[in-house]
């Protein structure tokens, strides 16, 4: 009797779970590829999420010229607006304008504030106040 040749010829359920066991490991890869991602994004991201103020004090040739410089970083989804900067409490207001979301801005100080103690960052027509000591 001569062998038939048929669609499911050589067909064994034994490779179907294998297959199947494959789908599923690949599927459940994925979902803790996702999962690993999210961990990392909210370690990340999220407790970075507001203004940051970071105070640069560098000091140059010996100690005969210092350079401080503040840098202003809106990490927020949202627009600051009216954004003014203080250096001290008896210090001029400096005004910055608009910072958009993700933006930062370098400021330097005028010469007379040099040896400021903080720096206060008032935005949203003084709403809001972030203040950063030095």
């Amino acid at each position: 009797m001569a062998k038939k040749h048929g669609i499911f010829d050589g067909f064994r359920p034994s490779n179907l779970r294998g297959r199947q066991n494959r789908i599923r490991l690949a599927k459940f890869i994925i979902f803790i590829g996702f999962i690993v991602v999210g961990i990392v994004f909210f370690s990340v991201f999220v407790p970075r999420v507001g203004i940051n103020i970071e105070i640069i004090d560098r000091t140059e040739v010996v100690g005969t010229m210092e350079i401080v410089s503040v840098k202003i970083s809106n990490n927020n989804f949202a627009t600051l607006n009216d954004v003014v900067i203080r250096f001290g409490e008896n210090g001029t207001n400096q005004p910055i304008g608009n910072l958009g979301p993700f933006a930062s801005v370098m400021i330097t100080p005028d010469k007379g504030n040099l040896n400021f103690d903080k720096v206060i960052v008032r935005s949203n027509n003084g709403t809001t106040e972030y203040i950063k000591s030095r």
